[in-house]
């Protein structure tokens, strides 16, 4: 009944995210073909820059729940939570263009050295972020309600509940690996740190850390207008 009578862009919110997500992967291969100076320079473009996508596609699928929580006035409450499940999906399409430009260049030119040749924390890196890959796969594989309704919700409910964890191993990822986060890079990666990038993500991690932390106290903001309204006398 509540669908039947929303407005068309939020019976259509996953669909226009979805071709959101089209629209983002071409355009960052487009761009990184263009801006480089060779293939091999375009595939380490594309691969920054959708591992950098990955991350804050993750962050924000994690803020409706708290978000919706600590401020239930927001006008755009109904689309968060529809369009929740599919940013975590469009979180692993990042993710897996992201591994995939990590690892199209080493199968064309056999460098698979540049697995292993960076050190130790390299390969600690990229571990965890294998990890990661594979619990986003299996999060976006049950993102459905078919899969609610075969796991039984309290199963579900305790799968998904593991993107808490994804969160900072992804940060550990991305400051081990990461050439925007500056603690360590590939062989491959010739372009300076770029630190504003590890910046904003902390961030934006500390917003939905402080919105999680006032969720589990169950605090709820008003704006000073609703509270002026609820406290006048009928």
């Amino acid at each position: 009944m509540f669908m039947s009578k929303a407005p068309w862009h939020l019976k259509r919110i996953r669909i226009l995210i979805y071709c959101a997500l089209i629209v983002a992967v071409i355009g960052i291969a487009i761009s990184s073909a263009i801006e480089t100076p060779n293939a091999v320079q375009g595939w380490v473009a594309a691969r920054q820059l959708f591992g950098l996508w990955a991350l804050v596609l993750l962050l924000i699928s994690m803020l409706p729940g708290p978000l919706n929580f600590v401020m239930p006035w927001l006008p755009v409450r109904a689309h968060l939570v529809l369009g929740r499940r599919a940013l975590g999906v469009s979180c692993f399409a990042m993710a897996a263009c992201h591994v995939a430009c990590y690892l199209g260049p080493m199968s064309y030119l056999g460098t698979w050295r540049n697995l292993y040749s960076p050190g130790a924390l390299w390969i600690s890196g990229l571990v965890i972020g294998l990890a990661n890959f594979v619990c986003l796969g299996l999060l976006a594989r049950t993102s459905r309600r078919k899969s609610i309704r075969d796991l039984g919700p309290r199963r579900w409910k305790a799968l998904h509940r593991s993107v808490y964890v994804l969160l900072p191993a992804a940060l550990v990822h991305a400051t081990f690996t990461g050439a925007d986060f500056g603690v360590n890079k590939g062989l491959d990666v010739t372009g300076d740190v770029d630190a504003g990038c590890l910046i904003g993500m902390l961030l934006l991690s500390i917003v939905w850390l402080v919105l999680f932390l006032l969720r589990k106290s169950r605090v709820r903001w008003s704006p000073p207008v609703l509270q002026f309204r609820r406290s006048t006398p009928r």
